[in-house]
């Protein structure tokens, strides 16, 4: 009797391939429910940072580190991988005089 209960228990290759698709499947949505997620993430974490860079004059003086982190931080959002940051002459301090 316990032979036929363990046999019953063992899958068809079929059955397998159809439990291997609905894995995959599964697998997939739940990637591209965590990518949703993460983009949501990310659009929630740069309203904040903009919220505290709008309102940094009720912060102590001595935050200009946490605040220059923040714009790093916009910045690395905003920046599309693999372009070159070229700073503005008006960053650099070398605008030129027309």
């Amino acid at each position: 009797m316990a032979k036929e209960i363990e046999e019953k228990k063992k899958l068809s290759y079929e059955e397998l391939e159809n439990v291997c698709h609905q894995l995959s499947d599964q697998s997939q949505t739940l990637y591209r429910k965590l990518q949703e997620a993460n983009l949501s993430n990310m659009f929630k974490r740069l309203d904040y940072l903009f919220a505290v860079l709008e309102n940094k004059e009720i912060f102590a003086k001595d935050y200009s580190d946490f605040f220059n982190g923040c714009v790093k931080e916009i910045v690395d959002y905003m920046t599309i991988p693999g372009e070159p940051i070229e700073p503005t002459a008006e960053e650099s301090g070398t605008a030129k005089a027309s």
